[in-house]
């Protein structure tokens, strides 16, 4: 099954993602689910979060789950951020303390769940990866992701304090 937003995506090289950067949060997409979430006590975000990654991970493949890919970087990167790992990353300013949206300790399993979302919305060659026009951009792109994946993989390995 084919959605419209991705055909659209595709044929107009991601111009639709209205994507202004290479960052976790740098698109309308993720924009919005950040404003969706924003205002959510800490358990209801963990909640959503946790559906958002059950979602694509039951579908077993982003083109077939109604969750898109720049969603569960949002997510995955909102998870890192609450992480001790991801303190050093320079989170959107346009969500202040988004280091604090969720309860802690992070568990292990929210990481893991995380990591392998993320590894189904962005699989070498998907859509993702065919949106970016710039190779330079590309590149910036697969840096945030590889940081993402790095700080979820100490986590879920329970290497996190």
């Amino acid at each position: 099954m084919f959605r419209l937003v991705d055909i659209c995506s595709n044929l107009l090289g991601g111009a639709l993602d209205g994507t202004w950067g290479t960052g976790s949060f740098d698109n309308d997409i993720a924009g919005d689910f950040l404003d969706q979430l924003e205002d959510l006590p800490a358990l209801q975000r963990l909640a959503v979060i946790e559906s958002t990654f059950r979602v694509l991970i039951e579908s077993g493949e982003s083109s077939a789950s109604s969750v898109l890919s720049e969603e569960i970087i949002a997510a995955a990167a909102l998870v890192a951020a609450n992480l001790p790992e991801g303190q050093s990353f320079a989170w959107d300013e346009e969500y202040p303390g988004m280091s604090e949206w969720l309860p802690k300790p992070i568990p292990s399993s929210l990481a893991s769940n995380a990591l392998q979302a993320l590894e189904l919305a962005v699989p070498p060659g998907g859509r993702f990866w065919r949106s970016w026009v710039d190779d330079r951009d590309r590149a910036e792109a697969q840096a945030v992701i590889e940081s993402l994946r790095s700080v979820l993989l100490g986590t879920s390995r329970g290497e996190s304090k």
